[in-house]
């Protein structure tokens, strides 16, 4: 195991579910739909235990916790408003989202590949979030078509 690559990865995990969750939260300002709304609230709570695992990890190989960059939150906050204040519906929203979670499956995959030296655990954690991530897709595939 390459200790570097290790704390990359898991530096990326927490990136990328924190991302996720701001994107959540901002969206949800602007959902109507109280099961859409559950269904986002929940798949938030999921991106935090992933954080958690990785800051976990992270503390443990004796690193500092890794926490989101403010400029990049504010960035997103300000995409997110500019997306919706088009449209709020919650077929929109559900696009944005299903969006979001390809892009960080697609993330994910890219790290594992560049950082082949971490060791099972960041591996394993990050392929476990890729595939929340994939289903999320699926999941936010029938908010799409139906409302």
């Amino acid at each position: 195991m390459n200790e570097k690559d290790e704390d990359r990865l898991l530096h990326e995990i927490c990136r990328n579910s924190s991302m996720g969750r701001e994107a959540i939260y901002q969206v949800l300002q602007d959902v109507y739909d109280e099961e859409f709304a559950y269904e986002l609230h929940v798949e938030a709570g999921k991106m935090k235990e992933f954080e958690d695992k990785a800051n976990a990890r992270l503390k443990g190989n004796g690193k500092e916790e890794a926490g989101p960059k403010p400029m990049v939150g504010k960035m997103l906050k300000s995409a997110v408003k500019m997306r919706t204040a088009f449209s709020d519906n919650t077929s929109h929203v559900a696009d944005m989202m299903q969006k979001g979670n390809r892009r960080g499956a697609d993330e994910l995959k890219k790290a594992i590949h560049k950082y082949k030296g971490a060791g099972v655990y960041a591996t394993e954690l990050a392929r476990e979030m890729i595939d929340f991530e994939e289903e999320n897709q699926c999941r936010l595939e029938s908010y799409k078509n139906e409302r």
